[in-house]
């Protein structure tokens, strides 16, 4: 039964009727309150009446100051008889005889706000009362903010909101809070009953005890999200076979995750404990049932699913899988952000279906990306698509996000340290055999003629790079093609949410080569402006060095030609930025690598968002035409538990690095793969023998056998993503 006027409308009603009975041409209304819950109530419903009000403060017989003709109300916000007066004592006799008395109370007034005769209204009345007065005056605040609004309540609303301490849905609160600070007086355990029932929690009938209530409460609500996902609701007791309607109407838990602050708090209390073990074991496809994310039961009979699977090699459906189930637990974001109907990405019930996910695509990516396999090696690596750099961006996403698993119970059924520590050492193999691609590749002819070269950047992009534009350059040290792939992602979320009276930028990606041997010397040597053919790469009595114009390209020097060409050079985050061509080179992914600190891989993926953060703000701070991030270099991560071998410089070397070697006897014959003018790369004018298996590393002095290095012929440390943003 619904309420069919609010408190104010009843009270004017009231006080209406009172003056329609008076016999007095202006007839005074008292009204008695006890305690004073009614007041702005008697306040809006005589300025509707537009009759003049009186509130006492003290004692009653103030209202007889100052006396007003017409109708009116006098408010009296305490009980009849004076708390030291024993009988039937009277205040004002006479008002009697002009108008009427009302003894009416907030509880009293709210049974007028249902139908009168109702006998579940009187009902309501009993259940409104409270001797303790912190438990009236909760009541009374109920009863005022469920009568005042604008959406009447029903009379079991009413009633839950009183016996739960504020919430409308008796079953919500059971599920999140269980009994909670309810009192556990047999009337209020029967009240509960009544309020369960009445809503369809039909397995409450038979428990007398609040532990029992709350047990059979959230066992009946499994098994409706069993039942609406799927489940045959023969398999459960009579009194659990909870009906949901239809497709559009949620399970009771469900529903409640689209509204609770505590979503972490019921992922572990309902994925925590088997509830309906014996139904789930029945089940022939548990995967049907996923979309139901309660009972550890069905999540470990998923588990167990998803690790067969993987075993039997069936990584595309482990991962099909795992997607689902991820989605299942993650919820729906809306546009707060905030995510509805289930546990959030934050969970680690649900970060851990999500590293299963990344399992099963690595473990696909791993066992096919030979199938197809070309001797257009960098079209293999750098595809945006398909390429096989989404492997070291996998290989990095997995050692970044760590054991979710950790997090959960001992006992979770979801083994992936072993999974993780396979795919690492199939990862090593993976490098191994691309580096093998690679040398046949290189032996075979001259496989980067037709590629974009890194040292001629500023002859090929000369358009973007005019003097009379404001552009800014962002040489990033060692910035691996996968990292620059989610800097460039980043980067076009940054300037999608830049204000509407901002600049608008587009951000593109190309794909170069960088100068060989990858390092930073040559690299950044090729990034300085000037002819093509002004830059080779040579031998210098027994030294290889880069030139420009026959002139070795130092730090100096290549600052010098920036300067020459109107760039400011700067480091440093807040200096040399008013010039209108800026040139800014930062080396510590570079530093970071090579200092082996812990937690390496952690640190490159906040270095990029940082990187972001910083370019996106030079963008939205400044006024730039165009802007470009450049690097001279990637580089080769091995995974923690791989160790490269130190091989001995030949003898025939004049020159070498980490992974190449220079000199005029460097031949065919040499370790590694031989770079000479048959290769034609139009710089390199020397002998240099680059090695491209992952696993090998020249000695040198000062220089220790670390898991991060660059120099050499996998695509990982030489094919590189230059991103452009452009103002327009």
């Amino acid at each position: 039964m619904q309420a069919k006027q609010t408190l104010p409308e009843a009270a004017k009603n009231t006080i209406q009727s009172e003056f329609d009975r008076a016999e007095s041409s202006d007839p005074i209304v008292l009204w008695w309150d006890d305690g004073n819950y009614l007041e702005d109530i008697i306040e809006q419903a005589c300025d509707e009446l537009g009759v003049h009000l009186k509130i006492s403060g003290e004692t009653p017989l103030e209202l007889r100051a100052d006396p007003v003709d017409g109708e009116q109300v006098w408010y009296v916000p305490h009980v009849k008889e004076p708390e030291d007066t024993e009988g039937g004592f009277d205040w004002f006799r006479d008002v009697e005889h002009t108008g009427g008395e009302v003894e009416m109370s907030i509880e009293d007034l709210t049974v007028h706000a249902f139908e009168r005769g109702q006998l579940d209204a009187w009902e309501l009345k009993t259940a409104t009362r409270a001797n303790d007065p912190t438990k009236r005056r909760e009541i009374a605040r109920i009863l005022h903010d469920q009568l005042t609004g604008g959406q009447l309540p029903t009379l079991e609303q009413l009633r839950t909101q009183i016996v739960t301490g504020g919430y409308t849905d008796p079953v919500a609160f059971v599920l999140e809070n269980g009994w909670g600070d309810i009192d556990d007086s047999p009337d209020t355990i029967e009240q509960m009953q009544d309020l369960l029932t009445s809503e369809g929690v039909d397995a409450v009938a038979s428990e007398d005890e609040p532990v029992g209530i709350v047990g059979a409460t959230r066992r009946w609500a499994v098994a409706e999200w069993l039942i609406h996902a799927g489940a045959d609701a023969k398999r459960f007791p009579r009194e659990f076979r909870a009906e949901t309607a239809g497709d559009h109407d949620l399970p009771e838990l469900k529903s409640l995750l689209n509204n609770t602050t505590s979503a972490s708090l019921l992922a572990d209390r309902y994925l925590g404990e088997a509830i309906w073990p014996d139904v789930v074991a029945d089940v022939d496809d548990p995967w049907e049932l996923a979309d139901c994310i309660v009972d550890a039961a069905l999540e470990r009979r998923l588990w167990e699913e998803w690790h067969a699977s993987f075993d039997d090699g069936d990584y595309e459906e482990c991962l099909e899988r795992a997607e689902k189930r991820h989605d299942a637990l993650l919820g729906s974001e809306d546009f707060r952000g905030t995510y509805r109907g289930a546990f959030g990405p934050d969970s680690p019930w649900t970060r851990t279906w999500e590293q299963a996910a990344e399992i099963a695509r690595l473990a696909h990516q791993l066992e096919t990306w030979d199938e197809n396999a070309t001797d257009d090696v960098v079209s293999l690596y750098a595809d945006p698509d398909d390429g096989t750099w989404q492997i070291d961006n996998a290989v990095l996403n997995l050692v970044v996000a760590g054991e979710p698993e950790s997090d959960l119970p001992d006992d979770h059924p979801a083994a992936l340290d072993d999974l993780r520590t396979q795919l690492q050492s199939e990862y090593v193999e993976y490098l191994e055999d691309l580096g093998d691609l690679v040398t046949d590749t290189v032996e075979a002819g001259a496989p980067f003629v037709d590629e974009d070269h890194s040292y001629q950047f500023f002859t090929k992009e000369s358009d973007g790079l005019e003097s009379g534009q404001t552009v800014a350059l962002f040489v990033i040290d060692a910035l691996r093609l996968d990292l620059a792939r989610r800097l460039a992602d980043e980067l076009r979320d940054y300037v999608a949410t830049l204000p509407s009276h901002a600049p608008e930028f587009a951000v593109d990606e190309d794909v170069w080569l960088g100068t060989l041997p990858s390092e930073t010397e040559f690299g950044k040597a090729a990034l300085t402006p000037g002819e093509i053919q002004m830059f080779d790469v040579s031998l210098v009595d027994g030294e290889l060095q880069p030139l420009r114009n026959n002139r070795r390209v130092t730090t100096n020097r290549r600052e010098s030609l920036l300067n020459g060409d109107g760039w400011t050079v700067t480091r440093e985050e807040d200096d040399g930025w008013q010039s209108t061509r800026v040139a800014y080179f930062k080396n510590d992914i570079d530093d970071i690598g090579e200092k082996e600190l812990s937690d390496l891989e952690a640190m490159l993926a906040r270095r990029v968002d940082s990187l972001a953060e910083f370019i996106g703000t030079k963008l939205e701070q400044g006024e730039w035409d165009q802007a470009y991030v450049l690097t001279d270099h990637g580089f080769v991560l091995l995974p923690d538990n791989a160790s490269s071998e130190r091989i001995s410089r030949p003898t025939e070397a004049s020159d070498s690095g980490r992974r190449w070697i220079a000199g005029e006897d460097v031949d065919g014959d040499s370790p590694g793969v031989l770079l000479d003018s048959s290769s034609r790369l139009g710089y390199l004018d020397a002998n240099v023998s680059v090695l491209a298996s992952p696993l090998k590393r020249f000695r040198k002095q000062g220089l220790g056998d670390a898991r991060f290095y660059h120099g050499g012929l996998l695509p990982q440390e030489f094919v590189l993503d230059f991103i452009s943003i452009t103002q327009g």
